[in-house]
């Protein structure tokens, strides 16, 4: 299992690098691609449990949310979700449909914004001028690294268990080497992204905490689909959702940390 892992991330990785680097269409395309992926594991899982959702409409939405961001910027999202809102509403009013109507609603909503508006923020994160790439590299480096701290430091001396109902084989010594290790991530990116110092801890520990709490989400809710993994496509790590569900968390907490407390201050 742990091979899997590292051959799939030394491939997968300087992938990813070169779409961050590339930018652009380039880049929108492989994060459209990444939501839509995910939104199928998603959806599935759901319908596993016998819910009925409108998930072709949503993967299809989910996928138009990033280019919309793209094409006009941060300040359209509001429109842009109240429009999906919308969309699913009527949509689901003119199927006739009464059983669970309310529940195939929400769902289908709730997948849009876990996944597609979450990480949308990627998108907004790279269209920052001139420090865009480092943003990214930074927000995926520092997650990934906190992760990865969590996973090992929770093998080899994870005694006390955390939420051992939602997932059973994360401890609270994982949870708080995640966090140093996010820390550490974190100064190591400055040799690429310069951040004030006190700005760095914060940041450290809030990505460190954020992750592994949008992986603690990720394990609730494939808890209830009765599943290990959201799906199969990435040996070794599960389905796409698998992969990314800590970045769901990270980055819009990194993206409205930097606009508001260091950009914009």
């Amino acid at each position: 299992m742990l091979l899997k892992r590292v051959l799939v991330a030394a491939i997968f990785v300087p992938i990813l690098f070169l779409f961050i680097r590339w930018g652009g269409i380039p880049f929108l395309c492989l994060t459209s691609a990444i939501i839509g992926v995910a939104l199928v594991e998603f959806y599935r899982g759901m319908d596993s449990t016998g819910m009925k959702l409108l998930s072709r409409e949503g993967v299809i939405l989910g996928i138009l949310l990033p280019i919309s961001v793209y094409l006009g910027g941060a300040q359209v999202l509001p429109l842009v979700l109240v429009l999906i809102i919308l969309f699913i509403s009527l949509r689901q009013f003119f199927k006739f449909r009464i059983e669970a109507s309310s529940a195939s609603i929400f769902l289908t909503l709730g997948g849009i914004f876990y996944i597609s508006f979450l990480l949308s923020h990627v998108v907004m994160l790279r269209a920052i001028p001139g420090l865009g790439e480092k943003l990214v590299l930074t927000a995926f480096f520092v997650t990934w690294m906190g992760d990865s701290g969590a996973y090992f430091i929770g093998i080899v001396g994870g005694k006390h268990k955390l939420f051992p109902r939602i997932s059973p084989k994360k401890s609270l010594e994982g949870f708080m080497g995640g966090i140093l290790v996010s820390c550490l991530a974190i100064f190591i990116s400055r040799f690429w992204l310069f951040l004030p110092f006190l700005h760095s801890v914060i940041l450290g520990v809030l990505i460190g905490v954020m992750g592994q709490l949008g992986d603690f989400f990720a394990s609730m809710l494939k808890r209830e689909m009765k599943r290990k993994d959201f799906g199969f496509i990435l040996p070794g790590h599960g389905g796409v959702l698998d992969r990314f569900d800590s970045l769901l968390f990270t980055t819009p907490v990194f993206y409205y940390y930097l606009k508001y407390l260091i950009i914009g201050a």
